[in-house]
């Protein structure tokens, strides 16, 4: 009974699907707004370990009243689908900022921080293509609005951008 338990046993462990994506949540620091910014990022198996691959990046921006785990929560399978695919996606809190820089707030420099701050990081912990034909950005809602922004802004950073119901008004 004992062999028959230990059989099963390795061949369930066989049959489930290998994924070995890591969920990371940092505190990826702010020059432009002299803050620490919440980042969930969540990488595949390929980009980590000791001979990492290099791998596209794709930047998800929350909408209005999310954070930084709003995506792996609407997508709960981003890290099967980050081993899949081999790419990196990275998830920063935007607070209620739409994205851009407040010419008022000095606090709130959310373009700068993502088009700017957060690529760099990214490009310089994590085995990136750093280049803007691998890197895309997308947003859901105020998260939509905000991918437009930076993209057009920055096509120098930004390959290509997607918006799902994004404010652009």
């Amino acid at each position: 009974m004992k062999r028959k338990s230990i059989l099963w046993f390795c061949l369930l462990c066989l049959a489930l699907p290998l994924c070995a994506a890591r969920v990371d949540t940092l505190q990826v620091k702010s020059a432009s707004m002299n803050k620490e910014v919440q980042v969930v990022v969540i990488a595949p198996d390929v980009a980590l370990g000791n001979s990492p691959v290099p791998s596209p990046v794709v930047y998800l921006l929350h909408g209005y009243g999310g954070n930084a785990k709003t995506w792996i929560g609407i997508k709960p399978e981003l890290p099967r689908i980050a081993d899949e695919k081999g790419m990196i996606f990275v998830c920063p809190d935007g607070k209620q900022s739409w994205y851009w820089d407040s010419p008022v707030d000095s606090t709130s420099r959310y373009e700068t921080f993502i088009s700017k701050e957060l690529i760099a990081y990214i490009d310089s912990h994590y085995a990136t293509i750093a280049d803007r034909k691998a890197r895309a950005i997308t947003g859901l809602s105020m998260g939509g609005h905000g991918a437009l922004w930076n993209a057009l802004r920055h096509k120098e950073v930004f390959g290509a951008a997607g918006s799902t119901s994004g404010g652009v008004d």
